[in-house]
């Protein structure tokens, strides 16, 4: 099969590249041809692969604006019948799917930014996203409250709508052994005596990381300790809370620590919880990520909110051990295969 995605960067860049990387490892071990779209390209990522990379040729503009004409040009040049399958994983109205893991009215709602420039943006981005969901054939939702969140801000049909949550790479996020484990503390200077936390995060906006500090800075630092992967955190924080730096592969990290932990305070699906829990690692975060719609009791803790002091306090009073699923993917639909398979379904070519 011919297989054409579109998105803004071929990268490893965050959550929506890793979820890029995986489609294109899914349908190349599937024997299908891909092709990808995009205006930022790893010349080093894409070398790795046998995919067709297109990258257009855009107008010297700064920023967002690039971005602005990259979705223009697709939008008006994209020959969608030239493949069986088309996805966009940006706000494309080209495709056959609209991959959908967010909502752009609801993050302003939640997020609270203001400024000029962001409203103008924030208009835009909008324009964009309504002329996405009224054109494109089929939404896929990458969880329930997205689905939700689409219906509540646009007049979209919700049999128009598929809820499907984002693969693991199952091949990657796995239980490391013991000695990985125990190489992996010793790399990090993590301390057995102590509770160890990660928060992995390249958005501390949305992702808790200020009410994480100051609960952190509640907390006895002899028992507790704070890891942050990604982004650099504030040079003034808590003496028990360290930056790890960006690190590619967290696998060996999720299962050297204790506890990862999300507190954020908007997160449409959060592809951490699942990767934590594929390595064994159970997981605190807040009702507000969307991958608690697959949470059990023995996977970890949902905050009530995430204020400082109900973060410390949980903390606190962690005495549970918690049995998380075994092979938590397979046992969700979250292996890459699996998610190929149900993309193929929907549109009867499996």
């Amino acid at each position: 099969m011919k297989i054409a995605i579109i998105h803004n960067q071929y990268s490893q860049a965050g959550g929506m590249e890793a979820y890029m990387l995986s489609l294109v490892k899914g349908f190349l071990a599937d024997g299908d041809q891909v092709s990808i779209y995009a205006y930022e390209v790893n010349r080093e990522l894409a070398a790795q692969s046998s995919c067709i990379i297109y990258q257009p040729s855009l107008l010297p503009l700064p920023g967002r604006w690039k971005k602005y004409h990259f979705l223009h040009l697709c939008n008006t040049r994209f020959k969608r019948e030239s493949y069986d399958i088309t996805l966009s994983l940006t706000r494309t109205s080209c495709q056959d799917i609209a991959v959908c893991g967010g909502v752009h009215p609801e993050t302003i709602r939640r997020i609270n930014r203001s400024s000029l420039f962001r409203w103008l943006h924030d208009k835009i981005e909008i324009y964009f996203e309504k002329k996405m969901f009224a054109t494109v054939p089929l939404i896929m939702a990458h969880s329930k409250a997205i689905s939700r969140e689409i219906m509540a801000h646009y007049s979209v049909a919700e049999a128009k709508i598929k809820t499907i949550y984002p693969p693991i790479d199952t091949d990657k996020f796995f239980p490391a052994d013991n000695k990985t484990i125990k190489a992996t503390r010793k790399e990090l200077q993590i301390d057995e005596k102590k509770i160890t936390f990660l928060l992995p995060s390249c958005g501390h906006q949305c992702k808790g990381l200020t009410q994480l500090l100051a609960a952190f800075k509640i907390l006895d630092p002899g028992k507790y300790e704070l890891l942050v992967a990604g982004t650099k955190i504030p040079y003034a924080h808590p003496e028990n809370c360290r930056y790890i730096g960006y690190i590619p592969n967290l696998a060996p990290v999720y299962s050297a620590v204790d506890f990862t932990i999300l507190p954020s305070d908007y997160e449409a699906f959060g592809l951490v919880i699942p990767e934590s829990l594929q390595c064994g690692t159970p997981v605190i975060t807040t009702a507000e990520v969307g991958a608690t719609e697959l949470l059990s009791p023995r996977d970890g803790i949902i905050l009530s909110d995430n204020r400082p002091e109900t973060i410390a306090r949980t903390i606190q009073g962690l005495s549970t051990t918690f049995a998380v699923t075994d092979n938590f993917a397979q046992t969700h639909g979250l292996t890459i295969g699996q998610h190929i398979n149900t993309i193929k379904k929907l549109f009867g070519k499996s």
